[in-house]
């Protein structure tokens, strides 16, 4: 499986998320492949708004976060099994508002700059991949 990250961001993120997504990307390297790009221009990001065939797409968003690490767990092994071999993640600014057919994964709802909401997301799917293989969270 390939997980990648878009970030809408117009500064670059500071150190201390780019030291925790490296981290989290090393953690998850046994599990899967996973990569973040920084997206500053409106017509790249408009691009991502129309996933292409056989990879989803979803918009992380700040709204009621009804998914638990346990449904996000459930809802990988699923991706796992179906055949596809994307999974995108867009990240936007706390005030962006759905386009298109592509659904919304809240992850809080807090409103949170968009690269410590990556970097949530990069945890997320680490703790969910924990789960799935039945191993401790924490160390």
């Amino acid at each position: 499986m390939k997980y990648e990250i878009f970030i809408r961001e117009d500064q670059k993120p500071a150190p201390f998320y780019k030291k925790a997504i490296a981290e989290y990307e090393k953690r998850l390297s046994r599990y899967c492949k996973i990569s973040y790009k920084l997206v500053r221009k409106e017509k790249d990001w408009l691009k991502l708004m129309n996933p292409e065939p056989g990879r989803l797409a979803f918009l992380v968003a700040a709204g009621k976060a009804e998914l638990t690490s346990e449904g996000l767990s459930r809802m990988m092994a699923d991706w796992e099994g179906s055949g596809v071999k994307k999974i995108s993640f867009l990240v936007g600014p706390p005030e962006e508002e759905p386009r298109g057919e592509i659904p919304v994964l809240p992850l809080s709802e807090f409103t949170m700059p968009a690269a410590m909401t990556g970097m949530i997301l990069y945890e997320q799917i680490y703790r969910g991949y924990r789960i799935l293989h039945n191993q401790p969270y924490h160390k």
